[in-house]
């Protein structure tokens, strides 16, 4: 994975947090990138984690831990894929329209920032792509294992290991269970109440 570019990203929010509407969300709150006009959004989170699914065929496409900035490429081009955001835990942050947030940005001068967070984001896809396109079933299980061995304790102890494999590659229960299985039988990985607890080693191949 990619490092964030973190003094970028403070950049940016030290602006758009000045004309930003703030919100805290509990968690397995659903959110929109769009207002009820259709006008996109931006919103910052600067506390908690969330889900991003693809409306189109429920995808889960990412778990994105705070400080994170979505809808920054809506200035430019609005999206033609909507995305849900699900809140995993209490999120706080603040939201306000992309054409205002372009217009901070001008203002300010801050598009060197903002060019390296969407590069930032860019190649996140790309990794996440080359791991899940053209793959294996055992790849893509063995590539989401390794990303939930990344998060913090407490986001492991959240989530459920099969339910959250299935919804990011759409692979059948029955034959992640078989694999997980297999998996804690040759001592690779440690589960408890089917969440992940850690990870030995995985093997590359199945």
């Amino acid at each position: 994975m990619y490092i964030k570019p973190l003094t970028q990203l403070e950049a940016i929010r030290s602006r758009l947090v000045e004309v930003g509407k703030e919100f805290t969300f509990p968690a397995d709150s659903e959110l929109s990138m769009f207002r009820e006009d259709n006008t996109p959004l931006v919103l910052f989170f600067s506390e908690g984690s969330i889900i991003l699914h693809r409306e189109m065929d429920d995808l889960l496409m990412e778990l994105v831990s705070s400080p994170t900035l979505i809808g920054l490429a809506n200035i430019f081009q609005t999206t033609q894929i909507k995305y849900r955001i699900t809140t995993l835990t209490e999120c706080r942050g603040f939201t306000l329209p992309a054409n205002l947030a372009f217009e901070i940005i001008e203002k300010y001068k801050l598009w060197q920032p903002a060019f390296h967070w969407v590069t930032y984001l860019m190649r996140n896809l790309e990794y996440r792509d080359a791991r899940f396109i053209g793959t294996t079933t055992y790849s893509q299980i063995r590539a989401t294992l390794l990303t939930m061995d990344s998060w913090n304790s407490d986001l492991r102890a959240r989530t459920g290991v099969i339910n959250f494999v299935q919804k990011r590659t759409k692979i059948s229960r029955s034959v992640i269970a078989e694999v997980l299985s297999a998996l804690r039988k040759g001592n690779y990985i440690e589960m408890d109440k089917g969440k992940l607890v850690s990870i030995s080693r995985l093997p590359v191949s199945y």
